[in-house]
């Protein structure tokens, strides 16, 4: 009986991974396939031939129990914007029975190459000349490293952001990403990236010294702030105002 018991267990983890969420007002569900995965991806409002805005989820188990970068880009006006759920993200993907991928090595070097796939894809197919990302919690993290990968990222911003995977570990017990990548290796990558870090001044997650020592740490980054916003956990978000809305103009150039 535990065994059946099991089993069912498991067979509604991977149903619910396929729970995608409603097509926000103004976008349509527009999936991208990489070697392994169907990431799941809403679009709005797309020019050809301007640079992209790209969401990028937070964490989940596989999904989050709040798409909260779903939400925020939706608030935003650009006409640009695509939102990208990570792997096994609202999925059924096949390989996603490998907790690893939603586990520890939701960081790791082959999930960072899918999403690089990912966004190459989109930028070819919409003749982008350029691309900056938007991550929330982990997919704050998944926007650094692409941005180290990606030569054409123009500005990485990040909300409420796991920024070094290791003071992560060491703030929130019972976590780990010990096969993951961690951004805060790649500082001197990074600091020539213009970087926009939001922190909340209540979150105990991922608190403000963790990334204003982040930025601190990058030798003579271009342009790095973080901007801390009074009143606001990990997850209140969505009544912010953000500044960050227009493109800045090295990415139309």
């Amino acid at each position: 009986m535990k065994k059946i018991l099991l089993a069912l267990g498991f067979c509604l983890i991977l149903s619910a991974c396929a729970n995608r969420p409603e097509e926000p007002e103004g976008f349509y569900y527009m999936p991208v396939k990489t070697d392994f995965f169907t990431l799941t991806s809403f679009e709005k409002n797309i020019k050809m031939g301007e640079p992209l805005r790209i969401y990028i989820e937070g964490n989940g188990n596989p999904n989050p129990k709040q798409a909260i970068a779903l939400a925020l880009a939706e608030k935003d006006p650009y006409q640009n914007v695509i939102y990208l759920a990570r792997p096994c993200q609202f999925s059924d993907d096949d390989v996603c029975d490998h907790s690893i991928i939603w586990e520890d090595g939701q960081f790791n070097a082959e999930i960072v190459s899918e999403m690089k796939n990912a966004t190459i894809q989109l930028m070819r197919r919409y003749r982008a000349p350029s691309v900056e990302f938007v991550g929330y919690d982990g997919g704050a993290t998944l926007a650094l490293l692409l941005a180290t990968r990606i030569p054409q990222t123009t500005r990485v911003i990040t909300i409420a952001g796991i920024l070094d995977t290791n003071a992560y570990v060491q703030n929130n017990r019972g976590t780990s990403f010990k096969k993951s990548l961690n951004p805060a290796d790649e500082k001197n990558q990074l600091s020539v990236k213009p970087q926009i870090h939001y922190v909340g001044k209540k979150d105990k997650i991922t608190p403000p010294k963790t990334a204003e020592r982040f930025v601190a740490r990058q030798p003579n980054p271009v342009n790095a702030t973080v901007k801390t916003v009074n009143n606001v956990d990990h997850y209140d978000w969505l009544d912010v105002q953000f500044d960050y809305y227009q493109m800045p103009n090295s990415s139309k150039q």
